[in-house]
């Protein structure tokens, strides 16, 4: 059954493949460089202001929310308390987003680079990618001093971070790879998660998943993180240099810096995708009264699961056989054989 929840997390934030299609959401941009949702609000950094688009528009329109910046980069939330990395002025800045025309605080200064941030409670995770290390500060300190939780001093450029527990995962844009450390243990050298990727900016997780951008790749790719290898599968490609992404249930919003737009990737349970390689298509996909497999040469025992893992229904599907699915409120549900395949479909 554990295996069975691990594939569910798969669909549901989904292996997309290369034909997923993407939407533009807002174009002309100025070098947007990172998402962060709050709400129905997508925040997007630029090199002197943020701005926010309300996700529930079909046609957003940016609006200011802080200018005056230092190159933004990345930012972290707290309630109303918007937190931005000012990359070029070695500070962390932040504001009341409530407030009609706000005026950055200083949080803490006498930084290098600073470039993304992660907020876990009160400590702000922070990575710096020129001096070579990932540090920490307790946003409640007045005058906060910053403590290491990563550094190498080879191949060792962090980026985007993430924290899963006591795990913090770091991108590497140069070095091509995402490493970890665990933050409790007081070892501060990364370990590798994934390699051979092509130059990864923003990273993102979501259930045992992580999301990479691979700009140089023009692609988002994504790891198994219950999966002890190396390798990242494709998720989306044919991007313009993605920087960053953000989900939102099950819409993925892209940063494409090449083209300085933010895009999507909208509706992705309704793209047809096999969980396992096999040789057999389920149609027609979405569904209405019946589903059938082709290329089926014989029977196989099949079990029709909901996506929350729930068994549906069972039986023996023969070659050239339909399987009813009248009886089936409309949703997502997964085919799955006894042979080891299983499909997704939809039910209208």
């Amino acid at each position: 059954m554990k295996s069975f929840y691990n594939l569910i997390a798969i669909l549901f934030f989904g292996i997309l493949g290369i034909q997923a299609q993407t939407i533009d959401v807002v174009t002309g941009l100025n070098n947007p460089t990172r998402l962060l949702l709050n709400g129905n609000d997508l925040y997007f950094s630029t090199p002197s202001e943020v701005f926010k688009i309300d996700i529930t528009q079909s046609s957003p329109t940016p609006v200011s929310v802080v200018n005056g910046l230092t190159t933004a980069t990345g930012m972290a939330m707290d309630g109303n308390i918007l937190y931005i990395a000012e990359f070029n002025a070695g500070r962390i800045s932040k504001i009341d987003i409530t407030d009609p025309t706000p005026t950055p605080e200083i949080v803490i200064s006498g930084l290098n680079t600073p470039n993304c941030l992660y907020l876990d409670g009160n400590i702000m995770y922070y990575s710096d990618n020129n001096s070579r290390i990932v540090a920490r500060f307790d946003v409640t300190d007045p005058s906060p001093t910053t403590e290491i939780v990563a550094t190498s001093a080879v191949n060792f450029d962090p980026i985007g971070l993430m924290l899963q527990g006591n795990i913090l995962y770091m991108g590497q844009g140069q070095a091509n790879r995402i490493s970890k450390v665990d933050i409790t243990s007081g070892v501060t050298q990364p370990t590798d998660v994934v390699l051979g990727l092509n130059r990864p900016i923003g990273i993102r997780i979501v259930g045992n998943n992580l999301y990479i951008t691979e700009r140089n790749g023009n692609k988002i790719s994504v790891k198994d993180l219950t999966n002890g290898t190396t390798a990242a599968t494709d998720l989306v490609t044919g991007l313009n240099l993605p920087r960053d992404i953000e989900f939102a249930g099950s819409t993925i919003y892209i940063i494409e810096s090449g083209a300085n737009k933010i895009s999507k990737v909208e509706n992705i349970l309704g793209v047809e995708t096999s969980i396992f390689n096999s040789n057999h298509k389920l149609f027609p996909n979405p569904a209405e009264d019946f589903i059938q497999l082709s290329n089926l040469t014989e029977s196989f025992p099949y079990t029709i699961y909901s996506v929350l893992g729930n068994k549906i229904s069972e039986g023996i599907l023969q070659p050239n056989e339909k399987i009813n699915t009248n009886n089936l409120q409309s949703g997502v549900y997964i085919l799955s054989l006894d042979n080891g395949s299983s499909f997704r479909f939809v039910k209208n």
